[in-house]
């Protein structure tokens, strides 16, 4: 139990302290384990899905809402595909994108899996 209390004092006291001998190394250590931390939840957007969304935000004028919606929907090459099999193949109800619009956004998915399946 003494054991436990003098590690919690020390770990305690070297947070506390702002002597530029412990200071620097800390900010320096938890700015790493910052950096570890934001690029482990980066999400790897796939290429055919990178392509695509791309491609959609140059073809047509999207809202905000929009916009949010592309971004959660074409994260990875394998929602792209998800995307494509239900909105266009099955003509699923898409609350975002219909009519023209939705064929738009369906002819580009198809082009960029098509391209994706050829490299």
């Amino acid at each position: 139990m003494k054991k436990f209390l003098f590690l919690v004092i020390v770990i305690l006291a070297l947070f506390t302290i702002d002597h530029p001998m412990i200071k620097e190394p800390r900010e320096k250590l938890l700015g790493q384990g910052v950096d570890i931390l934001s690029d482990a939840s980066n999400i790897n957007r796939g290429p055919a899905a990178n392509m695509a969304k791309n491609r959609i935000k140059s073809a047509l004028s999207l809202s905000d809402s929009e916009l949010e919606y592309l971004e959660e929907t074409m994260q990875t090459d394998e929602q792209l595909q998800l995307f494509h099999t239900r909105y266009c193949r099955s003509n699923d109800l898409n609350l975002y994108f219909y009519e023209d619009r939705l064929n738009t956004v369906c002819n580009i998915a198809a082009e960029s899996l098509a391209e994706r399946r050829g490299k």
